[in-house]
């Protein structure tokens, strides 16, 4: 028995190895984003402050908060998409979408 235990521990530490990959992917995507809203200033800074927030996030081995983790690397790539396409203009899409990853940030915090 205590050496499935040890197994479990392992298991454990490799899913917050992941997760820390995870995390760290997530905090580097961001100046992809920084850099094609270039231009709004506003955007900028609530990015800025996106990605400290993402910089500091405690790795895990919880899925629940691992899934937090993925979708919020989902939404930095939706995100990149509607940047690209919104041509300089800060539209609707972009300002939901940020507003989206905030709110699934939040909702990641609160489950730890």
């Amino acid at each position: 028995m205590a050496f499935f235990g040890l197994f479990g521990k392992k298991k454990g530490a490799a899913k917050t190895s992941e997760d820390r990959e995870l995390v760290s992917e997530n905090e580097r995507s961001v100046n992809a984003l920084i850099v094609l809203a270039d231009g709004d200033d506003v955007l900028v800074e609530k990015l800025k402050n996106l990605q400290e927030k993402l910089k500091y996030l405690i790795a895990t081995d919880d899925g629940k908060v691992i899934d937090f983790d993925k979708k919020i690397r989902n939404l930095i790539g939706d995100l990149r998409i509607a940047l690209t396409k919104a041509d300089g203009e800060t539209n609707k899409k972009v300002q939901n979408l940020l507003r989206d990853l905030e709110l699934t940030l939040a909702d990641r915090n609160a489950k730890l």
